[in-house]
């Protein structure tokens, strides 16, 4: 998924970046980067998984 896919996905369930960066405890502009692809370890990555209820390959597809 592209970072706007994530971010339309999240909205239709009525989440938004602000709401993953305060419950994750990091600025939404770490956000941005995780849906973006970038620190795979970040805990926001599990919380976005969780919302979407997909699996991360689903979201993040292994780079070639």
């Amino acid at each position: 998924m592209t970072k706007n896919e994530i971010k339309k996905a999240l909205k239709a369930k009525g989440i938004k970046s602000v709401d993953l960066a305060k419950k994750a405890g990091v600025t939404r502009s770490m956000v941005s980067h995780v849906m973006s692809g970038s620190y795979p370890s970040s805990p926001v990555r599990g919380l976005i998984i969780e919302a979407l209820n997909k699996k991360p390959s689903d979201i993040w597809p292994p780079k070639c």
